[in-house]
């Protein structure tokens, strides 16, 4: 489900799906819980291959962005946001519905998937 707004009724229910679940984007961010109290927020590299560890660490960073922008605005995402230890990562894309995770952020620094 895509969110274009951080409030109303769509954002509510793209919270409850969230909670059961599912999963919901919004700007370019992909929001989903995992096991154990995880909240995964994933983007997409914004180039592929990548260019550099400089552009990863610009993506994750824009990525935890978002979702700070998120729990500012809406306090039932902000409640959330607060109970879950968050996961932020890049992906790469590669057709079907397939994923690879490429990145994650880690004390503000890029970790490589395969490191």
């Amino acid at each position: 489900m895509e969110i274009l707004e951080s409030h109303g009724r769509r954002f509510e229910v793209a919270l409850e799906l969230l909670q059961e679940g599912r999963s919901f984007t919004f700007d370019g961010v992909r929001f989903s819980l995992a096991p154990h109290e995880l909240l995964v927020v994933a983007a997409e590299l914004s180039c592929w291959p990548i260019k550099d560890e400089q552009t990863a660490l610009t993506d994750l960073r824009r990525t935890k962005s978002v979702a700070d922008h998120l729990a500012g605005e809406n306090p039932l995402f902000a409640a959330l946001y607060r109970k879950h230890q968050h996961l932020f990562i890049l992906v790469n894309y590669y057709g079907h519905g397939g994923e690879m995770e490429v990145a994650r952020l880690v004390d503000d620094e890029v970790v490589w998937a395969n490191a």
